[in-house]
């Protein structure tokens, strides 16, 4: 007699923890979604980080920042994005420029350290590549990919960010194309401007 109301009672019981986990992934999903980074604005503060560079050496922003204005260039990959490893030859290429215009550079990616340090080896860079395996500067700027799979998940989309001495984000220039000197020309001018700007 009482075998109807265990069913009905059993049952009851799987649709609630079904619906319970129901509402917990979407919940989830809902949360990601909206905590997604925000990319970083101009007239903000640059988020602090440690990483450490291609010679194992540590870099923090806060002592980079105390030599004058620096571009925070972030490419996709050293390892499998070829306009990445040309920016970042030709941003080496170009490092006295770069600084006879005040500032400094500092590339940030999220490959493993020995992967870098191979790449600038190979290719004599004689700028910081620093690396973010855990993509938490990446994230800290908004600078996530959206799009990606596999080993391309936590690699960051291009893009530059150029900070003042007193931390704040001056510009944002856009460094299209790695042929001529347009870029780099671009990059001059933002960080000459960064080193001239009132806090």
């Amino acid at each position: 007699m009482d075998e109807y109301p265990m069913k009905t009672s059993f049952t009851h019981h799987i649709l609630r923890a079904a619906l319970m986990v129901l509402l917990t992934t979407s919940s989830k999903a809902a949360e990601g979604g909206s905590a997604e980074p925000r990319e970083i604005s101009v007239g903000e503060r640059a988020p602090l980080f440690k990483l450490k560079d291609q010679n194992d050496r540590e870099f923090s922003l806060v002592t980079i920042m105390k030599r004058g204005p620096v571009a925070v260039v972030f490419i996709r990959s050293i390892g499998w994005c070829s306009y990445c490893q040309l920016q970042t030859v030709q941003l080496s290429e170009n490092l006295a420029k770069l600084q006879a215009a005040g500032g400094q550079v500092v590339v940030v990616c999220y490959d493993a350290p020995e992967k870098v340090k191979r790449f600038a080896e190979r290719r004599k860079i004689n700028i910081p590549i620093l690396s973010d395996t855990n993509s938490k500067t990446i994230d800290a700027y908004g600078m996530r990919a959206a799009s990606g799979a596999g080993d391309q998940i936590g690699s960051a989309k291009h893009g530059t960010v150029v900070i003042d001495k007193s931390g704040i984000v001056r510009s944002k220039p856009r460094l299209t194309s790695f042929e001529g000197d347009s870029a780099i020309d671009a990059l001059m001018s933002a960080l000459k401007e960064a080193s001239t700007a009132k806090p």
